[in-house]
């Protein structure tokens, strides 16, 4: 479900980072402190880690974030969205979401407020900003004004989204609980007539999961692999996604649903025991044809755990931006 839950009363702009962790650790101390030195405010949100973790929250906290704690793992959608609540957001503000393995580089922010100021006065609507790369992966498309390209379906983390958008299109939707939550989000900033762009020359460093290689019929394959239990979110939300907004974006749907069946097909010939991972994506389409949202079912949990995953663990190669 959409929440439209918003203040409207605008003073100055403010700055309000929104970081979602779940079981941290130290590192995440010095990322949450990068991102302290770069905006006004920035709320840690805790999305349900449980015990264990009491050093690295008072560390969190000392080093200048707010945090909220939630009670039991919400998602993804449902963490970023408790932090724009807890920030008493106002048309004139933004927020900058970002997950726990972000780390910023110097000016990161102030980069995307100036692609901002630069889409503003150039007329545009904007509900969007994100950087040009992520991880070294381009996220732009064609210019939407002079210097200024479009951003393509951007990751969540490290995109700004205007304090009036929020008030337009509401947060992010829980249901999806997690994966392809930013894909949807931003496939409704279009739909509202809004525009997403991207700083030029932009990127966020980020660690993409988990490399894997074997050989197959002689042949060396290499691909990124998720934990297990995503794929049931990754199947069940692109159906989801694809039905509700096939009308407006129907060719880049395609595209992407066809690369997700790619993936599932190479996942799964990687997968031990390949019918347990068949199982997770099977009735993850069939739940997404149903709309059926929230977390796995707990049966569905218990099946994706017994994956795992064949091949050898290597070193991803570096991307550039």
């Amino acid at each position: 479900m959409v929440k439209n839950r918003f203040v409207v009363t605008p003073p100055e702009r403010r700055v309000v980072a929104v970081v979602s962790v779940y079981r941290p650790g130290r590192d995440v101390v010095d990322n949450v402190a990068e991102i302290v030195e770069q905006v006004d405010h920035v709320i840690v949100v805790d999305d349900g880690s449980g015990d264990g973790f009491e050093q690295v929250f008072a560390e969190i906290s000392a080093a200048g974030a707010r945090l909220v704690m939630l009670p039991e793992n919400s998602g993804i959608a449902a963490a970023l969205n408790s932090g724009i609540d807890s920030a008493d957001l106002t048309a004139a503000d933004v927020v900058v979401t970002f997950d726990q393995d972000s780390s910023l580089p110097q000016g990161f922010v102030a980069r995307l407020l100036e692609a901002l100021r630069q889409s503003e006065d150039a007329g545009l609507s904007v509900g969007i900003v994100a950087p040009a790369t992520f991880a070294g992966v381009d996220q732009t498309g064609a210019e939407v004004a002079p210097g200024v390209p479009e951003a393509l379906r951007p990751i969540q983390s490290g995109m700004l989204i205007t304090g009036s958008t929020l008030e337009r299109i509401g947060t992010f939707d829980e249901g999806l609980f997690i994966d392809l939550v930013d894909v949807e989000f931003y496939l409704r900033v279009l739909a509202a007539g809004l525009t997403s762009v991207a700083a030029p020359g932009l990127d966020l460093p980020h660690e993409l999961g988990h490399f894997q290689s074997m050989s197959v019929f002689g042949r060396r394959v290499s691909t990124t692999l998720s934990t297990p239990f995503r794929y049931y979110y990754r199947a069940r939300n692109r159906a989801i996604v694809t039905r509700r907004y096939r009308k407006i974006a129907g060719d880049l749907l395609r595209r992407e649903r066809d690369r997700d069946i790619a993936h599932f097909v190479v996942a799964v010939a990687f997968a031990r025991p390949r019918r347990a991972l068949f199982t997770v994506l099977r009735r993850g389409w069939r739940d997404g044809r149903r709309g059926t949202g929230g977390r796995i079912p707990s049966d569905l949990n218990d099946i994706a755990a017994s994956v795992s995953w064949r091949g050898q663990r290597i070193e991803r190669p570096r991307l550039t931006a």
